[in-house]
């Protein structure tokens, strides 16, 4: 039990603690309803007590600084073990997609922490390694005028850079929100707090998950695979919208069932039907990715069980409900899917993106091979290239002869080859020059080509572009007109 300690002044108490006063000067007193229960001499029961500043914010807003912005829409949606709640400044919003188009306050926190009343200053010696909590203001405006804003956070496990202590509780009840957050910010730095109590739109939890080892991540995409006398689905919470990308999720399934036994019924793993189970494991060492497989006969001290149900409807009911995988037989695998599968495919498309926009269409492409250097021109526009075309080309990748066609590939930082490469968008040119240095353009950057005749394969990736704060990445690959 928290207990909660007050400084009394023997001329705001009556009799009874003015004569306990006088038995226990420079003291604290533990009040319980209203009652003094017992008191400590400073000094020599208790010393180093401090109380926490409470600012008056009136209604629902969020103080930053000696800024206020009043709260108008509550939006909470939860992901696995975590709730996270949106307040805007804008009213009528009831998603998470609208209020992350202007201004927003975030608040993600591990459900057990709801109703909670949390100090920053006790978080690690009153909860466990799973809670956490973290607060975030985004200005939109600012971050419009400003490449370099940050915005303002604090965390229960990074909070101490800025603030001195703080409190935070979050709860829900009777149809309402309510959020409360003060931080006492370090010499210099700046307030930061808030307050909201009113309704908000609740998002429910999907039932559609993949769940590694007791951690639920939302079932984010589904491929399917025509193989012979069935279906392949490969399953990920990773946020793809392309088969190529599976390899670098965190985690995929793959599960292949015969269409006979694609009815909904379950099918014991240790039983006759047939299946195949894949699961990849990405993330536990990111230097040696893990691959599980299970199938008829071959299950090892696996138990559990796989369903397909194939609607008529084009769209497919998964199950997956698999535990004890593994050489150490600890390894659990839930997963729930309901949808339509996108097709596998691994072709790449001839496109590029800029700091994950909406992916632009490559058309043409057009080559200069000269001193030792591949200059490859990208045109959104037109796919026989000419020399005219390439003086406007949209994209132009140089890469040095030592690297090309041996299927790797090679990043601006390096030798003097490296610094060869290059990748240049918009006006500015990205290399080993311009994304080092003092005022570098970009983080980096990397290009990997393939020349075959009149044909080209090629990858390049620019970054950490600061000039769009992301990335900037394309494939081509085709016929290119000689220069």
């Amino acid at each position: 039990m928290r207990k909660i300690f007050f400084f009394l002044l023997s001329m705001l108490l009556g009799t009874t603690v003015q004569a306990m006063a006088a038995t226990a000067p420079d003291s604290v007193f533990v009040v319980k309803d209203g009652r003094i229960v017992s008191a400590y001499e400073i000094g020599k029961d208790v010393d180093n007590i401090t109380f926490l500043h409470k600012t008056v914010l009136t209604g629902n807003c969020v103080r930053i600084g000696d800024e206020t912005v009043e709260m108008k829409s509550a939006v909470v949606t939860y992901k696995g073990s975590y709730a996270y709640i949106y307040l805007s400044p804008t009213a009528g919003l009831t998603t998470e997609k609208q209020i992350a188009e202007g201004s927003y306050l975030q608040v993600a926190v591990t459900t057990g922490l709801l109703g909670k009343a949390v100090r920053l200053s006790k978080f690690a010696d009153e909860y466990t390694d799973d809670d956490f909590m973290r607060v975030m203001y985004f200005d939109m405006d600012k971050y419009k005028k400003d490449e370099n804003y940050e915005s303002v956070m604090f965390a229960t496990d990074d909070w101490s850079d800025y603030f001195v202590d703080g409190t935070a509780s979050i709860s829900m009840a009777d149809g309402q929100l309510t959020v409360n957050f003060d931080c006492l910010p370090i010499d210099g730095g700046q307030a930061f707090l808030g307050q909201y109590k009113g309704a908000f739109t609740e998002i429910a939890q999907s039932p559609y998950h993949f769940t590694v080892d007791g951690k639920r991540m939302e079932m984010r995409a589904a491929f399917a695979e025509k193989v012979l006398y069935g279906t392949a689905f490969y399953l990920t919470p990773g946020n793809i919208d392309r088969a190529n990308d599976l390899e670098n999720c965190y985690y995929y399934a793959r599960l292949f069932v015969p269409e006979s036994n694609m009815d909904g019924s379950k099918i014991d793993i240790n039983g006759q039907k047939e299946y195949e189970l894949t699961f990849v494991d990405n993330a536990t060492d990111v230097n040696n990715p893990q691959t599980i497989s299970v199938s008829n006969g071959i299950t090892g001290n696996a138990t559990g069980y796989v369903s397909v149900l194939k609607n008529a409807d084009g769209t497919y009911d998964i199950t997956i409900d698999v535990e004890g995988m593994g050489r150490t037989a600890d390894r659990q695998l839930q997963v729930r899917y309901n949808g339509e599968p996108a097709p596998y495919d691994l072709s790449v498309p001839n496109e590029f993106t800029v700091a994950g926009a909406d992916p632009v269409t490559l058309k043409g492409a057009a080559m200069k091979h000269a001193a030792g250097l591949y200059t490859i021109y990208l045109s959104t526009k037109t796919d026989a290239m000419t020399a005219a075309d390439a003086s406007s080309a949209d994209i132009v990748v140089t890469v040095p002869d030592g690297f090309v066609n041996d299927d790797k590939v090679y990043g601006f930082s390096g030798t003097e080859e490296n610094a060869k490469i290059s990748v240049t968008y918009d006006g500015v040119k990205y290399s080993q020059s311009t994304t080092s240095g003092t005022a570098p353009v970009a983080l980096g950057g990397n290009a990997k080509l393939t020349v075959n005749g009149g044909k080209i394969n090629l990858d390049f990736t620019v970054f950490g572009a600061k000039k769009y704060s992301g990335s900037i990445k394309g494939h081509f690959e085709g016929n290119a007109a000689q220069l």
